[in-house]
């Protein structure tokens, strides 16, 4: 697999830059968070790595909190109190002004008994491919964007 960043074979790393992820060789690798690493050979006897489900906030979250909260009859300050949170910063998760994490989303989940996160379905690849048939780089990209300006 080709560098989505230079272009190098051996592209082993996921990371996430600026909410893309991309696939890396481990030059490039530093350019943003390490999602997954490279996949190495386990030795004979030892289980299979688990592999980790990426999940993410389902839409219309906040109407989905506020609603539960409601129908439990818990003020925002009960509720931000009994999951150890801030009060300000539940209203802005539930009015969608703040993007909850994973972990304050499994709190949530669990004290108001609803779904807040989802499988991610970003993971759809587009397969660019420039006029030799070699996929394209994001330095390609940046050049042909420079040149339209131009």
């Amino acid at each position: 697999m080709e560098c989505d960043i230079c272009g190098a074979d051996g592209a082993e790393y996921l990371i996430a830059v600026e909410g893309a992820k991309l696939n890396v060789c481990q030059n490039c690798s530093g350019t943003g968070k390490i999602v997954r690493g490279p996949q190495y050979a386990r030795e004979v006897g030892e289980d299979a790595p688990r592999i980790r489900q990426e999940l993410e906030v389902v839409d219309g979250y906040g109407a989905l909190i506020a609603g539960a909260r409601k129908r439990m009859g818990l003020p925002l300050e009960v509720l931000a109190e009994r999951i150890n949170e801030k009060h300000s910063f539940l209203e802005r998760v539930e009015h969608e002004k703040t993007l909850p994490d994973e972990k304050l989303a499994h709190k949530l989940e669990k004290e108001l008994g609803i779904k807040l996160l989802a499988e991610s379905t970003s993971g759809a690849a587009v397969n660019v491919k420039d006029k030799q048939g070699k996929g394209m780089t994001l330095g390609d990209i940046l050049e042909i964007q420079k040149k339209k300006k131009d």
